[in-house]
């Protein structure tokens, strides 16, 4: 069987791009395709695997180029003819659901439908690119919503992403969770300090500018961890008791969710992998209470063993009042850390790999049908 492994782009190091290195190592003779590729900018593993790249390879080399890149992207994506594979499985947040795949043999696994279509607002801003791109949102969310309908089976990674699959592309989805690195991401049984810590891709549609605020406030120590288009104004607005790390390794990250008080996250998002981390480290979460986390993290009065302090309005007021309700709060490092046990990698795979091997067996059916039929 031919398979072929499709992400959107390998010129980061978010969540995404971790995944997708999963499934690399699940399926470890697919071929691998993506519109660019940098080894510099993203997980040292892909170093390992033959990349094929599009010839806008040549211009993105960065998160930051891949998005100003929309949406010419999803039209070079959608010349990449992989028919001759007998599936593929993409991951895609963007571009990668827009390539030809063989009839009756596409798996996607969407993290979001194109976040720079349908919620462009928030992605965009009030940038020149988000005013130039209105002028063509209704016909650009049609030729997505037209290749989402060529996909054959749709898995989103939360429930709160399924929910956006129906609602923007009207297609079913099953669910599996995103996992973790349960063995990478353990306690080290160090004195906590007293600051707290912030991990993020720094971009607007991120809303780590209400941390820094918040933080600016109460005066109280914050890291932040991670770079992007938003990292030089957000630095600029941030008083002295908060410092950017930039990007760290994974060991020194390990150490940093095992040092800090707890972990600051502050986005509306379908899923994060964050929470859960800090999680598996034995380190609490105070973070914005809409979105996936409410399948991941366990609040305040919900249990006898929470692992969050949720807030619910994306205020500097609101972050602040929930640090005061986290510092009178205990938490058990120990049932943290078996919470997180459960979003293991094995489990994830073993749970993709009979998905995989499922569509690949409703095609069998399929072909000996048309056969009998005919």
């Amino acid at each position: 069987m031919k398979i072929a492994l499709v992400h959107d782009h390998l010129c980061g190091v978010g969540g995404s791009e971790r995944i997708f290195q999963y499934l690399c190592e699940e399926f470890p003779k697919a071929d691998v395709y993506t519109l660019s590729y940098n080894s510099k900018n993203t997980w040292p593993y892909f170093k390992n695997r033959k990349i094929h790249t599009s010839w806008l390879n040549l211009f993105i080399r960065n998160s930051e180029t891949f998005r100003w890149s929309f949406p010419i992207s999803t039209y070079v994506m959608e010349l990449l003819n992989l028919t001759s594979y007998d599936l593929v499985l993409s991951s895609s947040a963007t571009t990668a659901k827009y390539v030809r795949a063989p009839k009756g043999g596409h798996l996607c696994y969407c993290y979001i439908p194109t976040r720079a279509l349908w919620n462009a607002g928030e992605y965009f801003g009030k940038s020149l690119k988000g005013k130039i791109l209105k002028l063509f949102l209704n016909y650009l969310k049609r030729r997505d919503y037209e290749a989402a309908q060529k996909i054959d089976r749709f898995i989103a990674i939360s429930d709160f992403s399924k929910s956006y699959i129906l609602k923007y592309y009207n297609k079913d989805a099953d669910v599996l969770h995103c996992p973790i690195e349960t063995e990478k991401f353990v306690p080290l049984f160090k004195k906590r300090k007293e600051h707290y810590l912030l991990i993020s891709r720094l971009e607007k549609w991120k809303r780590v500018d209400y941390a820094i605020e918040a933080f600016n406030l109460s005066g109280k120590p914050l890291k932040v961890i991670g770079k992007g288009a938003e990292g030089n104004s957000l630095r600029e607005m941030s008083k002295g008791n908060i410092s950017f790390l930039g990007e760290v390794d994974d060991a020194r990250l390990v150490e940093e969710y095992n040092e800090c008080k707890a972990v600051i996250f502050t986005p509306f998002l379908e899923y994060g992998l964050i929470p859960l981390e800090a999680s598996s480290c034995g380190t609490p979460v105070i973070c914005y209470g809409h979105g996936g986390v409410n399948e991941t993290m366990i609040p305040v009065g919900k249990s006898i063993n929470p692992t969050a302090v949720f807030f619910y309005e994306q205020t500097p007021e609101a972050l602040n009042r929930a640090i005061e309700e986290f510092e009178l709060t205990s938490f058990d490092p120990k049932a943290l850390t078996k919470h997180a046990s459960k979003w293991n990698i094995e489990t994830f795979k073993k749970a993709m790999r009979a998905k995989v091997n499922d569509l690949l067996s409703s095609q069998s059916k399929s072909t000996t049908s048309a056969q009998t039929s005919g």
